[in-house]
């Protein structure tokens, strides 16, 4: 009998959940803690240092070997201590793709946790995938029915009281997982190989010259935000995401988002009103490795669109949105925060969202000159089903991660199916 068989009729005596990487905190540590306290059985599979670092509970089991080996490892792992429940986060990562594939053939289930999709303060445990390969993306009309008849749907999207949490205890935690990655992974885990695109160190160089620059960014973004309140056409808002983020490298049209950010904007200088402008925002934790502003205002002159596209650092997310006539994005969460605000948007890689009625499916080329808004009530539906089978109130770091951790163990022994 597949373990996640029993593990779906059973008790939580009967279960046995399996944790591998999860987020630089202390919160899968806390998540053993809450899921052996409601009876099941915790199982851990450190692949590098940085795991090691991060977790509290002792015990785990070191792989020390390559890629190479690891899906036969795994699967075998998985088969022999019967385990029930995979939770780890990052389904791209090199070592976690093979086990939820393994995880698949033996009837496991793969709770992916991610950062929330109503930001902030809120964490995400998905079944079977994460964004547009979940559960949930596959069987969105199910979930909103569901959610339709369910007596705890109707959470405001956002908390009135935010978790309180320190900026510079996470980026502490940070280096902490990948310098001790960067010094021990040689002798403790060999085999283990990096997901990021960027070598930690040449990233934390970058954000110190951003911390740096600071002072010139700010006054570079209130520049470009005074030009775009002053312009008189309508204005597009192209939020960039991260170049390392799986959901670019493998979701998105290109791998390099470079290659899409200039594509958007040789479609805006082409086919957008003359008038109109086209408002770039950096991602606020981009490492400033790409120089975002050179890049897309150069490719804008090149375009003959110099001065109608603006590329900061900066601005207040929601009024942007509010003001814009429409959101490109590859495949963003800001896209859900302008469903709610009921503003066009146009999704140009697999995203969750980008369903008929609720994105514009229209080419892009068409959308600067009609941009479809979403239907509302769709919108709604589909925004409240959402946060009602993927979204916990929590964090990775700070006051929310203990409740997080908590509500992450509740819906892992008890997902909404």
């Amino acid at each position: 009998m597949a373990a996640g068989a029993a593990g779906m009729s059973g008790e939580a005596r009967a279960r046995t959940a399996l944790l591998l990487q999860g987020p630089s905190s202390f919160f899968f540590s806390y998540l053993g803690d809450a899921l052996e306290a409601r009876g099941a059985r915790v199982l851990r599979v450190h692949l590098c240092p940085g795991d090691m670092l991060f977790w509290r509970r002792g015990g785990g089991r070191v792989y020390r070997g390559g890629l190479a080996r690891w899906p036969a490892w795994i699967e075998a792992f998985m088969a022999r201590e019967g385990v029930s429940d995979l939770v780890l986060l990052g389904a791209h990562r090199p070592f976690h793709a093979p086990a939820i594939a393994a995880a698949r053939r033996l009837g496991v289930l793969a709770h992916h946790v991610e950062l929330g999709y109503f930001r902030p303060d809120w964490i995400t445990v998905e079944l079977d995938g994460a964004g547009p390969d979940s559960r949930f993306a596959r069987e969105a009309e199910r979930f909103m029915a569901q959610a339709a008849a369910a007596t705890d749907s109707a959470a405001p999207p956002q908390p009135a009281r935010r978790f309180a949490s320190s900026f510079a205890a996470y980026a502490a935690m940070d280096m902490a997982w990948n310098l001790s990655n960067l010094a021990l992974s040689w002798a403790l885990t060999p085999g283990y190989r990096r997901h990021q695109l960027w070598h930690p160190l040449a990233e934390y160089g970058g954000f110190g010259l951003k911390l740096a620059a600071g002072p010139l960014r700010r006054r570079a973004a209130g520049r470009a935000l005074a030009a775009l309140a002053r312009a008189r056409g309508p204005m597009f808002l192209f939020p960039l995401q991260l170049r390392t983020d799986h959901q670019i490298r493998v979701n998105g049209p290109d791998p390099d988002l470079r290659a899409t950010a200039r594509r958007v904007v040789r479609s805006f200088a082409a086919h957008a009103p003359a008038d109109a402008v086209l408002a770039v925002k950096e991602h606020p934790m981009d490492n400033g490795l790409t120089p975002w502003r050179r890049l897309l205002e150069r490719e804008a002159a090149a375009c003959g669109a110099a001065g109608r596209v603006r590329v900061f650092d900066g601005g207040d997310l929601d009024a942007l949105i509010a003001r814009s006539a429409g959101v490109v994005t590859v495949n963003s969460t800001v896209g859900l925060a302008a469903l709610a605000a009921g503003r066009p948007v146009k999704a140009l890689g697999r995203a969750l969202f980008d369903r008929p009625g609720l994105t514009d499916q229209a080419p892009l080329d068409a959308f600067w000159r009609a941009p479809a808004a979403p239907d509302p009530a769709l919108a709604r539906d589909f925004l409240a089903a959402l946060r009602w089978a993927t979204q916990l109130r929590g964090a990775f770091d700070g006051e929310g991660a203990l409740p997080g951790a908590e509500a992450a163990a509740e819906r892992i022994l008890h997902p909404r199916l």
